[in-house]
């Protein structure tokens, strides 16, 4: 199985409203280019995505592309992903997911889209590392012959242009 864990792109400034913050014109092309890089190597069956605005637009570029290329992944809004859910729920949410849609096949790829804290912990917890920062938009691929925390290897990470 191989986990996407994608970080949205850049982002509005900091409001009250931070699940209605959209991607700024420069994250829908760091959005964009991750998407680019990601279906060069790899065919989605899955994307799952936080419910905020700018994560829900970084996954639909993603979704947008894929379909482009032939790829038709399953398209999934999961409220448990936000900036300051617990990792460990997150977790078992996808968990859940997967294993509702595709039981106990384990050759699928998904692609998850949220934010920093909860990508880096999230990662953390499926790869056994201490919690690394994400850049905006940047994508790190976990593989594992089972969904399970600690066992998971990270096989490729992308790092889109980031702002000066």
């Amino acid at each position: 199985m191989k986990l996407i864990f994608i970080r949205h792109g850049q982002a509005t400034a900091y409001c009250a409203d931070d699940a209605g913050r959209n991607l700024t014109e420069f994250g829908q092309a760091q959005a964009l280019e991750t998407a680019t890089h990601l279906l060069k190597h790899h065919q989605l069956d899955m994307i799952i995505t936080s419910p905020f605005n700018r994560a829900n637009q970084t996954a639909k570029i993603l979704e947008k592309l894929a379909d482009t290329q032939g790829q038709h992944p399953t398209f999934i809004t999961l409220d448990s992903i936000t900036p300051d859910d617990d990792p460990t729920q997150g977790l078992s949410d996808i968990e859940q997911i997967i294993a509702k849609h595709y039981g106990l096949e384990h050759n699928k790829t998904i692609a998850i889209v949220c934010h920093m804290p909860i990508v880096a912990r999230m990662v953390s917890l499926m790869h056994d590392f201490p919690a690394t920062t994400f850049e905006l938009a940047e994508c790190r691929v976990l593989e594992s012959q089972v969904f399970a925390k600690g066992l998971a290897n990270q096989t490729d990470n992308f790092i889109p242009k980031q702002p000066q």
